[in-house]
Formats: C-alpha cells, sequence, structure tokens
C-alpha cells in the first residue's frame, strides 16, 4: 500500500477453518503481525495485496490447490513458505521441500514444539532477507525511502505519497520503460486490469511540480502506446510524446 511502513513481520496463514491449536499460539505471538485466509484464491490475492514477509500454507486449502499455489509462490519469490498438514506423510515431505518449501510441519510435534519451531524458522529467513536500502541517491535524485522526502538537484519537492511512490518506482529502475500495468502494480498494489488513468494524471501532477520548483524540464519521458521511463543522471530527456 502506498506510502505504509510495516512494523512488524507479516506471516500470511492459509488454511481450511480456524487455525489448529498450535497456530492459534502461534498467532498469537506479539512478535509478528498475522493474517488469515481460508481458500486459495483468497491467499493468491492476500499476496499480491498484502506482499507478507511469510507463509503458512495448508495441504487441506479448499479451491485453488495448494500445490499449484505453492509452486506459483516459489515462482514468483524467495517468499519463506512453512507447509502445514494434519498427518505426517513422507512422500508430501518430500515433495513440498522440493516444490521450494522451507519446512514441512505437522500437530504430530508436541505442542510445545510446534510453535517455537514455527517462530524459529519463520524469523531466521525474514531477518536474513535482504532489506530495501532508505536512501537512493544518483546525482540527480535524492529520496529517502522511510522519511518520503525527495530532492531534485538541490530542490525540496513537495510531493504526495503517491506522488512519491511513483517517482521512486522510476528512480529505482532508470532508462528502463515502466508500463502503466507495472506501474499500477508497484504504486497502487492494484491488479493489471485497473484503471490506467490514475497512472497518466500522477505522472501529469508529477511533471507539473518538478517544473514548477526546479524551473527546468521535469525528467520523466512517456514513450507513447508503452510506458514511462526515468532516462537517469547525465542522460537528456527526450521530448514528451504524448
Amino acid at each position: 500500500m502506498v506510502g505504509s511502513v510495516r512494523p512488524r513481520p507479516l506471516i500470511l496463514i492459509a488454511v481450511p477453518d480456524g487455525p489448529h491449536p498450535a497456530l492459534a499460539a502461534f498467532c498469537a505471538v506479539p512478535g509478528f503481525e498475522t493474517l488469515i485466509v481460508h481458500t486459495g484464491g483468497s491467499a493468491l490475492r492476500a499476496l499480491y495485496k498484502h506482499r507478507p514477509d511469510g507463509l503458512i500454507l495448508s495441504l487441506r486449502l479448499p479451491g485453488l490447490d495448494p500445490w499449484e499455489l505453492l509452486e506459483r509462490v516459489r515462482d514468483m519469490s524467495d517468499l519463506p513458505i512453512a507447509v502445514v498438514d494434519q498427518v505426517y506423510r513422507v512422500a508430501d515431505a518430500a515433495r513440498a521441500l522440493e516444490a521450494g518449501a522451507d519446512d514441512y510441519l505437522t500437530p504430530d510435534l508436541s505442542r510445545r514444539l510446534y510453535g517455537p519451531l514455527l517462530r524459529a524458522r519463520l524469523r531466521r529467513a525474514v531477518e536474513s532477507a535482504p532489506q530495501p536500502a532508505s536512501l537512493i541517491e544518483d546525482g540527480l535524485f535524492t529520496l529517502d525511502l522511510s522519511a518520503h522526502e525527495a530532492v531534485l538537484a538541490g530542490h525540496w519537492l513537495d510531493l504526495t505519497p503517491t506522488e512519491f511512490a511513483l517517482l521512486a518506482a522510476l528512480v529505482r529502475h532508470p532508462g528502463q520503460v515502466l508500463s502503466a500495468d507495472q506501474l499500477l502494480r508497484m504504486v497502487w498494489d492494484l491488479p493489471a486490469d485497473s484503471d490506467a488513468s490514475r497512472v497518466k494524471y500522477t505522472v501529469l501532477r508529477l511533471r507539473r511540480k518538478i517544473a514548477r520548483t526546479t524551473g527546468a524540464q521535469p525528467p520523466i519521458e512517456t514513450v507513447r502506446g508503452v510506458g514511462y521511463r526515468y532516462p537517469g543522471p547525465g542522460r537528456p530527456v527526450r521530448p514528451v510524446q504524448d
């Protein structure tokens, strides 16, 4: 979500009904935020919308096949995944681990061991994940991602959270054309078939603010029929193709 800062890791728990008592105890631990969903489809939507830091996936999940969901998640990211089931099966354990799960756990484990083991595995995975840099400096822009402050060639830009997030997405990909669909996902957390006009008008407002503040041509290009590009420092801005 635009401008949001997550104070604690978010763990998505995808289980068929209510969580097993051991999982319920895990949810009560203050070190994590948890989000519980009950179908494969809702799990997939939550993965795109909330970008969790870890996934607990039940093999009994209805809807989208949990094996397919596991493979799709692993194809998309290195998200820590713990697969859980009602009983321990060697074949399922091997299949889950080969498909990319980091753990395979069942209630056969002692209640006292189940929760601490799950938390330890997820905590290690979350803490070892690389954290995004909080400051971007490329010789033209200076972006403080934690404070949501942007400076262009010595000029402070008064931007809304959405305008800042859009600018950060472009500056992070110098020379690359980003389509409206890509920007909808990166900035608004919206699916590709959403209204692309919000991208167009946010770019327009961003350009106007940059031009008004600096008195210079904004370093954001429109590539007609494709998307938008920040050329990067030291590169001439091409004529706008609106």
